[in-house]
This record gives C-alpha cells, structure tokens and sequence, in this order.
C-alpha cells in the first residue's frame, strides 16, 4: 500500500515538473528583459517622449480607444484629433492588434504602457526559442536556443524602436511566422494556427516592417518548398495558399479602410523622390561590435547621418555566429539564413547596393523609402546561427573549435590595434564612449573564446548565455530611456477641466515643445492639432495650417475656446486674452469670438470644389455665425432662429435635437470623410461638405432629430471576410478534432 502511495506521488511530481520546466525557459527571457528594463522599474525612468510614436500618436488614440472599450463599443472614428479622425483606418493606431486588447480592457495607465513596450521583445524571444528548439530543421538544445532568443530580443532594432512598438511587433512575429511555414510543410491537416500568425503580422500596423517580415516568410516557404519531394509538393502548396488567403481575408477589416484613408493622406500626395535621409551606412559596420562607437540612443548619436538601428546583436553572438556559420557551412539550413541576412542588409543600404533602387520602381515600395528598417533580418540570421554556434560546441570537432577560438583572439587583437586610429575619427566628447565600447567589445570576444574551454555540459552553456545577458544589458539599458519629469500641464488640465461645456482646446506652435497637444488629448480634451502623422487627412492639416491669426474669422469654425500659449505670450486678437496664468511655463487665453461645435445658418453659398469653397471662407470679411459655404448643396437665403440640444457626441456617432423656424443648415465642425451617413428623424439625408471640410445637414422648420454616424462599406466589408475566413478556420479546425492527431 506505502509503495503504491509512493508510486502515485512520484508521478504526480514528474508530471508537475514537466509545465515547469517547459515555461523555465521562457520565464528566464522575461527575467532577461526585467533586467535590461530595470532603470524603467526601479529608477523611475522612462522610453524617450521625444524618440518615436508611443506617446505623441499612439498613446493618445488608445487612450481613447480604452475610454469606450469599457462600454463595450469599438471606436472606428476619433472625435480627440483633427476635426475627427477614422482611426480604423490608419493601421499603425492598431485597434485590431492582438498585442494592443489587452490594453485597451485593463486601460492606458503608465505601467501598462510600460509593459507593452517590452511585450514584442518577450514575443521575439520566446518566438526564436520555440523555433530554434521545436522546428525539424534545427532542433537544438534547450540552452542554445535560448542564446540565439536572448540575442534576437536584445538586439539593437528592438531597443532602437521601443518608442515605435507597432515595427517591435512586426520583427517579433517572425520566428513565429517561420514555425507557422513548419507546420505547414509537415502535417497532413491544414492547422489553423498559422494563419492567425499571418495575420497578426499585418496587423501589427506597421506595413513597411510587415512587409519585411512577409518578404522573409515567403523565401522561407519557397525555399522549403523547393526541397520538398514531387508527392507532397502540391499538398504543401495548397495549404501555404489556403492559410494565405484565410489570413488576408483576417486583415480586411483593417486593411480595407486604410486603403480607403489613404488617397485622402499627405502620403499620396508627396512626390516620390530618390530618398536617402533613412538608409543604413556601410560606415555603421564597426557598431555591430561596439555599438558605442557612434553613439546610440536619441540622446548618445553623434554621426553626419541620420540615427537608424543597427545591427548589434552583441560581441558574444557574433562571436557564436562565426562558429555556426564554420559548423554548418555544409548545411542548406545555414545558407538560407545567410542569404536572408545578406538580403536584409542590402536593401537596408538603400541607394549604396542595387536590390532597393530596382524595386523602388514599384510606387509603394518607393513610398514607403526608410530602408535601413530592414537590417533587423541581420540580426535575426546572426542570432540563429550564433545558437547553431552554441550547439557546435557540443561537437568533438576539435580541429574547428581550434580554428574559432583562433579567430576569436585574432578579431579581438585587430580591435586593439585599430582602435588608436579609429578612435581619431571620434568628436573629442564623445571618444571616451567609443573606447569604452571598444574595450568591452574586446574583451567579451575574449571571455567569449575562453569560456568555450569550459566543461561544456555543466558551465559552458550558461556561461556563455549569462555573458551574453550581461554584455547586452551593460550596453542597452540606458538607451532609449529618459527621467520621468514632473508634468508642469497639471495645473492647465485641472483649469480646463472645470470648465465643463463642450469645446476644443488649441496649442499654440511655440506652445507646443512647452505642452504637446498628445498630453491634453490624453486627458480627455479635443485638440483640433495633428501629430505629425503622414498618414494624417491632407485637406485638415492644409485647412488648419493655412488659418493666418488666431483672430481671423475662419479660425473660429475650429470651436477653440481656449488657446494654450508660452508664458507672457501677448493675445492672438482681438476678443482674446489671458484667463489662467498660474502654470509655470505656459499661459491659457480664452477666445471668445469661437463658435460652438455645432450650430446653424440660414445662408449658404454654393460651391463646386474646396478651392472655391476656402477662397470664400479664408476671406477677411467671412462671417461663419451668419453664413456657409456648401459644396454642390442648396442655395439658402432666408432668415431664422434656432436652438440646439445635443444628444449624443462621441465615436461613431453623432445626435442633435435641432428647434428651427425656418429651414436651415446644421453644421458640425467635424471633417467630412467617406462613410459618414445622415439622418433627420430616422429618414436618410445628404450630408454635405461645409465651410470647405466640415459637416453640414439641411434641416426643415420644426424639431427634428438629426443623426450622423460612421459605419464605412470598408469595414462591414472587412468584417464580412473576416467572418468567412474565420467560418472557414472553425471548419478546419472541427474536421482536425474529429479525425484525431496526425
């Protein structure tokens, strides 16, 4: 009875270990990270506000986004920026990305931000990890795998683009996408996970590095594809396709309504130009070893050209690499990554090596011109090959591991004697970094070699993994971080908050480096400003960077009822002055001649385009209370009174009770964009272009109910592929179970 007791324990134990043990792993990368992310955690640090999309683009729509999520409604349109924005349409916003839900249910508190930084780093290195230790064409060792993760993760494009999280996600699904083409070729069933992997690559938002990684994807699959027996090479094409298509048609009800955005965005209008301020230097090849040498970080960066990631994976995975690449040099496997590093590398040169300039012929390539993006496939390969590095050393070729450690030693003295002269290259105040760079760099390279000597089995591996950490973190964890300043906008916020009626809030320009309109947009207030987003609506950003003065007639359509300038800044105009001048750097100017955001005329000049239309409302003697233009509308000329109660103002949706004695034009001062509809009293009605952009509705004496809501044929259309395509995965999925495992 004790012995079967103890029986049952034992297994019971080993059955407990075995969860454990699988997630050892990767609880150990998310140490990694806490550890490289530790002045954010501890010393109250924080990714640069000034050195990416996070809190200037991205934070102020999901906190918007979180606002109406609690009440169970998905904002296609932002009523915060512009004068409206279809955020569903920009997909770099991400209302779609999976990595982003979580997010918008817990909301946008600090910490949250904080730890979606980091997740696509998490995602990277748990993605190479399973694919280096579970793919069939690799299936190395638990411990190697994890060096090649921990470099990936770690690398310099993942730590450059921390305040861009939508190209981290994009580079992070990678590995994933690469086990997803494994899966594919290997079992008899269609799986349907790939095509959810699929489909959060382009749903990261982020088209250019999506485009990366899809590009990286599809040689992976030609190349397996190439090599798969004649029998199967139909089966294996078929299902690439199918879980191709079920993972565009996923996408559709995000990328059908960017595709409808964008012949309205700055983007289309920019002339294409041969481009070269965002390509990668061939000079930057010596911080792949020392990454401090030119300075990294946006606050670190010293050479001519323009700051782009590097291709730093570290001196001990470079190190690995070369023996991976010795090791396995006889291997189809290693070719194909060298081929695909090589082919990020060259078109991250750009203009310098010709695989860009050919395919900048085609227009959206061409478009889409920062090309040093693409290097992270350098880092990605190296970090693959360092872990079959990691797994040579397990191998009793002792002629070739004399041959690396040789190599090793010999980098490292090249280092040291060309140090003195590159050094002289170096601006005077920023040498002693280079040389410290260069220093570590040797020295690593070193240790590198020496801990290969160790007993491989029981210290080597962890040696070298822990050497790698350290060198990582050492290098990495003061660069892209900033202190957290005390927020001098309090004091403005908490004014404007009392104030509870319905209006916009405006950034003067030379306000803006003082109080960003994100902050206040973050807060809750509407700010009529862009962020600087290329993807914005050109006709607003014309409209609201045209408005001569503040004072000028056409600037009181935007609703800006308070006008946030520097300190002592004399009043825009007449009707203007200063109302709160408490806030250390910054006062508030109240402008009393702004209209409501919603009102009435009863006289409208018809027009036939906006250029008409701005030539009358940009005028000197427009008077917007009295009178509007309307874009191929009715000709009003009558006089009435009118009141207006709104009942409804927020995403997707717009209600107003309108009380009128005579026929008259309701007019919003939201941007007029595709998939708006109209409707007075239930019935349809035309929605017309006002005053140049804005929103206007004819309504007949009496009380009636206008509404105004935002549901585009893109996104139903969207979202009735995406349900077949998900139809067509429950499908696979069921006939999968019912048949039993392969």
């Amino acid at each position: 009875m004790s012995h079967s007791l103890e029986t049952s324990s034992a297994r019971i134990a080993v059955r407990a270990r075995g969860p454990a043990r699988a997630a050892a792993p990767y609880a150990l990368l998310a140490a990694f990270i806490a550890l490289l992310f530790w002045p954010v955690w501890i010393a109250d640090h924080t990714y640069p506000i000034g050195g990416g999309d996070l809190w200037g683009q991205l934070l102020p729509v999901w906190s918007y986004v979180a606002r109406f999520a609690h009440r169970g409604v998905l904002p296609l349109w932002s009523t915060q920026i512009m004068a409206g924005d279809p955020i569903i349409g920009e997909p770099q916003y991400g209302l779609l990305n999976p990595l982003n839900w979580w997010l918008f249910l817990t909301g946008t508190a600090r910490w949250a931000v904080l730890v979606r930084g980091v997740l696509p780093l998490w995602l990277a290195g748990c993605g190479l990890f399973t694919y280096l230790h579970r793919s069939s064409l690799w299936r190395l060792r638990a411990g190697s795998a994890l060096v090649g993760a921990t470099a990936y993760m770690l690398s310099d494009p993942f730590i450059t683009h921390l305040g861009h999280p939508q190209i981290n996600d994009a580079m992070a699904w990678l590995p994933w996408a690469l086990l997803a083409v494994d899966a594919l070729a290997e079992r008899r069933k269609l799986p349907v996970w790939p095509s959810l992997v699929f489909a959060c690559v382009v749903l990261t938002g982020h088209y250019q590095t999506a485009l990366f990684t899809a590009a990286a994807t599809g040689m992976y699959a030609a190349w397996r594809l190439a090599f798969t027996g004649t029998r199967s090479w139909l089966r294996y094409a078929a299902r690439i396709g199918i879980s191709a298509l079920c993972a565009v048609a996923l996408t559709m009800p995000s990328v059908l309504p960017g595709l409808e955005r964008y012949p309205y965005t700055e983007r289309a209008i920019l002339q294409v130009e041969p481009w070269r301020g965002y390509q990668w230097p061939a000079e930057m090849a010596i911080d792949l070893v020392a990454p401090g040498f030119h300075g990294r970080g946006v606050h670190g960066f010293w050479a001519p050209w323009a700051r782009v990631e590097g291709g730093y994976v570290g001196a001990v995975a470079l190190a690995l690499a070369a023996l991976g690449i010795l090791a396995g040099i006889s291997r189809q496997r290693t070719w194909f990554v060298i081929l695909l590093g090589a082919a990020g590398l060259v078109y991250a040169l750009g203009h310098d090596a010709p695989l860009y300039p050919l395919l900048a012929r085609i227009d959206v390539i061409a478009r889409m011109h920062k090309t040093a993006r693409a290097v992270f496939l350098l880092p990605f390969a190296l970090s693959v090959v360092a872990a079959a590095g990691v797994e040579a050393l397990h191998d009793p070729n002792r002629p070739l591991l004399h041959l690396w450690r040789g190599l090793s030693l010999a980098g490292a003295a090249t280092l040291a004697l060309r140090a003195p002269a590159w050094l002289t290259t170096v601006p005077a105040d920023r040498r002693p970094v280079a040389a410290v760079s260069l220093t570590l760099a040797i020295g690593v390279l070193i240790a590198t070699a020496t801990l290969s000597w160790l007993h491989w089995r029981r210290a080597g591996g962890a040696g070298l993994l822990l050497l790698l950490c350290g060198e990582l973190i050492l290098t990495g964890a003061w660069v892209e971080v900033e202190p957290v300043d005390p927020s001098p906008s309090a004091p403005v916020i908490d004014y404007l908050l009392s104030d509870p009626n319905w209006y916009r809030v405006d950034v003067d320009g030379a306000a803006r480096g003082l109080l960003s309109p994100p902050v206040l947009v973050a807060a809750g207030f509407e700010v009529p400003q862009t962020s600087g987003n290329p993807m914005e609506l050109f006709s607003y950003s014309q409209f609201y960077w045209a408005v001569p003065t503040k004072g000028a007639p056409v600037y009181q359509l935007l609703g800006c009822k308070y006008i946030v300038v520097p300190k002592g800044a004399l009043p825009g105009g007449e009707g203007i002055w200063p109302v709160f001048t408490e806030a250390p750097q910054v006062d508030v100017h109240l402008n009393t001649n702004a209209l409501p955001r919603v009102w009435l005329v009863y006289d409208t000049v018809p027009v036939s385009s906006i250029e008409e239309a701005n030539a009358i409302v940009f005028a000197e003697d427009f008077a917007p209370a009295l009178s509007a233009t309307v874009e191929h509308g009715p000709d009003l000329d009558g006089l009435g009174q009118g009141t207006l109660e709104v009942l409804a103002y927020g995403a997707n949706r717009a209600e107003v009770l309108v009380r009128t004695t005579e026929q008259a034009l309701l007019v919003l001062s939201d941007i007029h964009y595709p998939g708006w509809r109209a409707t007075v009293d239930g019935r349809p009605a035309e929605l017309l272009k006002a005053d140049a952009i804005f929103r206007g509705v004819v309504v007949p004496p009496g009380e009636h109910r206008v509404a105004m809501r935002y549901a585009p044929a893109s996104w139903r259309m969207g979202l009735g592929l995406a349900t077949a395509a998900t139809l067509v995965l429950a499908f696979v999925a069921w006939r999968a179970i019912a048949r039993g495992p392969d």
